[in-house]
């Protein structure tokens, strides 16, 4: 299966990113995200050209009680602990498959570090024959997976990365016969992992898929 579209300079994105550390030390440098910036390092319309929007991206607060049970699903909500602000955004592309971005922001590394474990335990439960995806040396901590969903067999991938104080998500859902490029997976998390970064170096988001 091909795509009409890749990462806009992909080999300096992923440098970018490979910069950014790639053993998760969790050194405490990284800015901690505003509601603000976290909203800015999701992809909007025009960061994924060719989709069509079906959630506009948006913001909240994780002290609201709804978002802390929906998005840190732990006896304890341990995963929550120094989570400040989520961003979110939703999009259709071809043959009806969709593409979902979420994201974290903590209060620190150490808080994102010590959530991520607990948060891809809980996403990765519910994929049948799921398989590792490589994401390359995104972020400072990664992991991807593509599997079944669902009883008609549908396709799901996730793909879970830490930036710096960010925890962030990409979830690709396609059908049977569709099927999911895993090329695609890693894209979209390159574009989203990009985004969150250019935010922690004060920067206005702009990573984008071109062609």
């Amino acid at each position: 299966m091909s795509w009409p579209f890749a990462v806009a300079g992909t080999s300096a994105v992923l440098a970018l990113i490979a910069g950014c550390g790639g053993g998760g030390g969790g050194g405490g440098d990284a800015s901690a995200l505003s509601e603000q910036q976290i909203e800015l390092a999701v992809p909007d319309a025009k960061a994924v050209p060719g989709w069509e929007t079906v959630s506009p991206r948006a913001s909240g607060s994780m002290k609201e009680q709804t978002l802390r049970g929906s998005l840190c699903p732990k006896k304890g909500q341990e995963a929550c602990k120094g989570a400040r602000f989520m961003g979110t955004a939703r999009f259709k592309g071809a043959e009806e498959m969709q593409v979902g971005f979420w994201a974290i922001a903590y209060q620190d590394e150490k808080s994102a570090e010590s959530a991520y474990d607990l948060h891809w335990d809980w996403s990765k439960k519910g994929l049948g024959e799921a398989k590792i995806l490589d994401l390359g040396s995104l972020g400072e901590q990664r992991d991807a997976e593509q599997g079944i969903s669902g009883y008609q067999g549908d396709r799901r991938a996730i793909a879970q990365v830490r930036v710096g104080t960010v925890v962030l998500w990409a979830s690709l859902d396609a059908s049977r016969e569709t099927g999911i490029d895993a090329g695609l997976v890693k894209d979209l998390a390159s574009v989203f992992a990009v985004r969150a970064q250019e935010a922690q170096d004060g920067k206005t988001p702009a990573a984008k898929l071109g062609a």
